[in-house]
């Protein structure tokens, strides 16, 4: 089926607003670490913009109970946390098998951990919430309407690039977002590290049909990829950063290992996707699914 000339209109329209706003982000504040808030918002933004533009008046509330915020999708939370857990297990164990790093636990002990554990759920908890800046905007907006012009495997891939290539400004053009590798070489890997990720990712929204469970993914990946951080030392220079970093080749592989594996078997991907009403799974008709 030829998809609607309003569906790619949406999807041309998203991209445009939010790769612009993100190049006046990092223009206008490259030295600023409020960049970084800045630009996770902008999905949002955008969707609001395109909520009053191009989404017909009867249309809006229905465009914003498709992304999901009313619904907490409990069944993908396992899934959403324990995996980005063992992705960062992956990396920076490669990292110490490799003697690229080693372990540095610093003052930690038994005492510490109820304090530990507590500022750990403060920060899932906060960042979850902040973090949904940007997935309301690319799983919640953007992959819905990908699935409508393509398949969902497709779909997936193509809504994790275009998040990755959302990334360059900040990382070419600013100065706040330093992965310790330099930038020609930042670059390339963080889209392809965010491509495969976003297959991760869209398989826990088509799972849930609501962004909660992908917006907690994405805060538990950034939450446990610091704490290896903070918890593995380079042995010497910066080779640390090459290996387990945010764009280290061990990150990768493990990003894309885990992206394989879903696209080939995760049986989400089978469920036909309802045309021209951009919803998630969860919200689409018994008899339409089944057509």
């Amino acid at each position: 089926m030829t998809p609607s000339r309003t569906t790619l209109r949406e999807i041309v329209a998203y991209l445009g607003i939010a790769y612009g706003l993100a190049l006046i982000v990092a223009v206008g504040l490259p030295d600023a670490h409020i960049n970084l808030l800045l630009s996770v918002m902008v999905p949002t933004v955008t969707v609001g913009i395109l909520t009053f533009t191009l989404t017909p008046r009867g249309s809006r509330r229905s465009l914003w109970r498709g992304i999901g915020l009313g619904r907490a999708g409990f069944r993908a939370w396992p899934a959403a946390i324990v995996l980005p857990m063992l992705l960062c297990a992956g990396a920076y164990g490669t990292a110490l098998v490799i003697g690229a790093g080693r372990l540095h636990l610093g003052e930690f002990s038994g005492a510490a951990v109820p304090d530990w554990t507590a500022n750990f759920v403060v920060s899932l908890l906060i960042g979850t919430v902040i973090i949904l800046g940007e997935e309301i905007g690319w799983r919640g907006y953007l992959l819905p309407r990908f699935q409508q012009v393509t398949t969902r495997r497709r779909a997936a891939v193509a809504t994790g690039f275009a998040h990755g290539c959302f990334h360059l400004p900040l990382i070419l053009l600013a100065t706040t977002y330093d992965t310790g590798v330099p930038r020609w070489v930042a670059a390339p890997v963080a889209v392809a590290v965010i491509t495969a990720g976003g297959v991760f990712y869209a398989w826990l929204w088509d799972r849930a049909g609501t962004v909660w469970p992908v917006a907690i993914a994405h805060n538990v990946v950034n939450t446990v990829f610091d704490l290896g951080a903070a918890s593995v030392v380079a042995t010497s220079g910066s080779g640390l950063a090459y290996v387990a970093g945010e764009t280290g080749f061990a990150t990768l592989g493990v990003c894309v290992l885990a992206a394989v594996v879903l696209l080939r078997w995760a049986r989400v991907w089978r469920r036909p996707v309802v045309r021209e009403v951009p919803v998630p799974v969860a919200q689409a008709p018994v008899a339409a699914r089944a057509a």
